[in-house]
């Protein structure tokens, strides 16, 4: 009886990264985010895409949103893992800053608000908003077993 070896390729260590709340360091986290995917092969180009997208609106997000009251620049961390027992792709994105909504004097009820949060949730399989006076964290799972 001949036993044949069928195992996936090991996961590529966890991802962590951090850098200034920018525009310049989210895109630099994301390419760093889509070569780590490209290392993973349960993640199918599909399932790539969307952990992109929506980490980019968690970036976007702590760019805009979590230093607004402050001088100074602050920082963000991006975090990923593959669980192979539970097959599910992670993703955090944390900042230490406090959530500020930017106010519009002519468009206080904006319908565009919190779209980025909404696509989050679409986009992944289960998302989490954890905010704390000492920042926010959102952490983003995918399933690497199915289509999106």
């Amino acid at each position: 009886m001949s036993l044949t070896n069928s195992a996936v390729s090991p996961a590529p260590a966890p991802l962590s990264c951090a850098g200034s709340a920018d525009a310049i360091t989210a895109s630099e986290l994301r390419r760093v985010l889509q070569s780590w995917l490209r290392k993973l092969p349960q993640a199918s180009p599909e399932i790539s895409d969307d952990i992109v997208l929506g980490v980019n609106e968690a970036l976007a997000n702590c760019v805009e949103h979590a230093y607004r009251t402050r001088n100074t620049l602050g920082t963000m961390e991006l975090e990923a893992g593959y669980d192979p027992a539970a097959e599910t792709i992670r993703v955090c994105v944390s900042d230490r800053g406090t959530w500020q909504r930017q106010s519009s004097p002519r468009h206080p009820h904006d319908p565009r608000a919190s779209r980025g949060i909404m696509l989050m949730h679409a986009l992944a399989d289960h998302c989490r908003i954890d905010t704390r006076p000492d920042g926010t964290t959102v952490c983003l799972d995918y399933f690497a077993n199915q289509k999106h």
